[in-house]
């Protein structure tokens, strides 16, 4: 099976498993970083989260893909988080974060090659930093 195979049907079986996973993700993103919860703290409604989340999502699978987009889109986002005091490790965590949220999700369901899939993917995106 393909990394991008690998990487779909396991953000389909969080949709699944978890239905909205924001709460899931952002609650374990705060637990790891709690310097990055007073950030959102204008978000009274979750829509910055949602919107950070599905962004996220679009991105991953276009890397996932070997698309060009999420590069243009993830380098411009480190630049603007940066205005923030977002360091790049905080910004490559929140991808650690999403990735520890879909393992959790899918339990047993997580095998050594999906493992293997996230890894490959999750350096590409951290390498983006770099370029």
């Amino acid at each position: 099976m393909s990394d991008l195979d690998l990487i779909l049907q396991s953000l389909e079986a969080l949709a699944e498993r978890e239905g909205d996973p924001a709460p899931a993700i952002y609650a374990r993103l705060f637990a790891d970083h709690p310097d990055l919860e007073p950030l959102f703290l204008m978000d009274t409604d979750g829509g910055v989260r949602g919107s950070m989340l599905r962004q996220s999502f679009d991105c991953l699978i276009d890397m996932a893909e070997g698309g060009i987009m999420a590069p243009v889109i993830l380098g411009a986002e480190r630049v603007n988080h940066g205005t923030y005091g977002v360091p790049d490790n905080l910004f490559d965590a929140f991808f650690n974060t999403i990735r520890d949220c879909v393992k959790a999700a899918m339990r047993s369901d997580w095998t050594a090659e999906t493992d293997a899939a996230w890894s490959r993917l999750l350096a590409r995106t951290a390498a983006l930093a770099d370029a």
